[in-house]
């Protein structure tokens, strides 16, 4: 663990580095960048301009969508807080296991799959702060920027309106404007999974292999992406198939393990370890996930793995961004989106409204932490 945390470190402040000489070396402040210690951002004001336009040309089929998206995304803010009071509770059953999980590259996810994560953030990115954009437009709010920015590891996007302009809109008008990001992301959730379906197998055919342990049998032996297909000629079809193997085999038998990889069927010998739990159980030391093959002929091989991953990251990115982005908690939409809710019934309430608003992102805050990692007794 502490050599993948120096090793992250250090491919941190050498990724800073380049990006610091690069932004000098080609002045791009001159382009609408700017540079601060581990923040850079980049704003265009002609982006801005043509998302604006978008709104403002079609403002009242633009506000049927928004519309929906206010539905959408409230519905959204309860399942959140379903989810996270529902996961407290399964945690306070077993302590030692947090339900969420913050992702820190080289810790909680392997940099082999950062290319996917970067590609999938960047299209909910850019998607949700699209959608934000166009609704400023709809709503004949003013924008300013439209831009990115990565603040040490965290990528993010923003859309800079004109807050007088905005603050006057009415309660609906704001409601639209902040339900429109995390609509979008949900939009971008039903399209990965639609995609999902159309080019991947609904019934699996065999184990793939996303990572080994070093220790373990598996290690240097199997490689990631790597699909098991059987074992001592028994068929693995998938996860369950596997562990019903392991759980039959005494530790320290040999078996053959075949494998397919890069479309070669290639079968290896490996003698069972001791399951760390189980120690009357066999264990390989892989991480796995059952492997479901393409409808689509020419996606096979390097293109697939790319495809299916990049999908995986894309879904489970999308549904969370949507749904913790409507939490109640201060710079997260969540927050503007029931203070507009609020103003409505309680009209020029300040007082009331900051009360209900600061309470409720408390209570999210607390839900957020207790589920990533706060000890309970």
């Amino acid at each position: 663990m502490l050599e993948q945390v120096l090793l992250g470190l250090v491919i941190f402040l050498g990724l800073w580095a380049i990006v610091t000489l690069v932004y000098r070396l080609l002045n791009l402040k001159r382009h609408g960048f700017s540079l601060k210690p581990f923040l850079l951002i980049a704003r265009s004001r002609r982006i801005a301009g043509k998302l604006q336009a978008v709104g403002s040309a079609h403002s009242g089929a633009w506000r049927v969508v928004s519309n929906v998206g206010v539905f959408v995304s409230g519905g959204l803010t309860a399942y959140a807080f379903y989810f996270l009071v529902t996961s407290l509770m399964a945690r306070m059953a077993r302590p030692s296991q947090p339900s969420l999980y913050v992702i820190v590259p080289g810790v909680t996810i392997g940099w082999d799959v950062m290319p996917y994560f970067v590609v999938a953030a960047t299209i909910i990115i850019t998607v949700h702060e699209a959608f934000h954009a166009i609704t400023f437009g709809s709503e004949r709010v003013p924008i300013k920027s439209f831009g990115f920015f990565l603040a040490a590891i965290i990528p993010g996007g923003f859309v800079e309106a004109d807050e007088e302009v905005f603050k006057k809109s009415k309660p609906l008008s704001k409601m639209r404007v902040y339900a429109s990001g995390s609509f979008s992301n949900f939009l971008v959730f039903l399209l990965a999974i639609a995609l999902s379906i159309l080019t991947i197998s609904s019934n699996p055919q065999g184990v793939l292999v996303l990572d080994t342990q070093e220790g373990y049998p598996a290690h240097g032996a199997l490689r990631s992406w790597d699909v098991i297909v059987a074992i001592d000629d028994r068929a693995i079809r998938g996860i369950s198939d596997l562990n019903a193997v392991l759980s039959a085999t005494r530790p320290g038998t040999e078996v053959s393990v075949t494998i397919l990889r890069d479309g070669e069927l290639i079968v290896l010998r490996l003698r069972t370890a001791p399951h760390p739990i189980n120690s009357s159980r066999s264990y390989l030391g892989v991480s796995i996930s059952d492997y479901h093959p393409s409808t689509i002929p020419w996606l096979r091989g390097r293109a697939y793995l790319h495809w299916t991953s990049t999908l995986y990251w894309l879904t489970i990115l999308s549904f969370s961004v949507a749904m913790i982005n409507m939490l109640p908690i201060p710079l997260l939409d969540g927050s503007g989106f029931v203070r507009a809710l609020l103003e409505g019934p309680l009209k020029n309430n300040k007082k009331l409204i900051d009360l209900i608003t600061s309470t409720l992102g408390a209570f999210s805050l607390f839900l957020l932490v207790a589920n990533v990692g706060l000890p309970i007794p």
